[in-house]
């Protein structure tokens, strides 16, 4: 799953959507509080030239998955999604350390795309 992005459409909301992505790539209470090794979510950084792009997403982010303090096994699930007025079409990428081998990334992904059918059963999904 990581060496191909996920492509989703989906009849929630961006909030909605948005919201489930929150909820899905976060770990444990323990992991987040106690280890430090929780999710973080930021701005992915874009190109230069994303400005001029000719359909730039209405709403991106990038979760940053914890690997237990160490940098080296960090691995980022980057949400791009489109408003496409009774639909939202989004895609879910994996960016990953040399340490880390995705695995966690994959099962947030699955996660997410598993809210997703459960919240809209018309929801369509390939790259999985």
């Amino acid at each position: 799953m990581a060496r191909t992005p996920v492509e989703i459409s989906t009849q929630l909301s961006m909030a909605e959507a948005a919201d489930v992505f929150r909820h899905a790539m976060r770990v444990s209470w323990w992991s987040e509080h106690i280890t430090g090794a929780g999710t973080t979510f930021e701005d992915p950084r874009g190109s230069v030239f994303d400005t001029v792009a000719q359909d730039r997403p209405d709403f991106t982010v990038m979760a940053l998955l914890g690997g237990r303090g160490a940098e080296i096994q960090k691995s980022a699930v980057h949400m791009y999604m489109w408003d496409r007025g009774a639909h939202r079409e989004i895609v879910l990428g994996v960016g990953r350390n040399l340490g880390a081998f995705g695995i966690k990334a994959n099962r947030k992904i699955r996660r997410y795309v598993d809210t997703l059918t459960e919240l809209d059963p018309s929801m369509k999904y390939t790259g999985i």
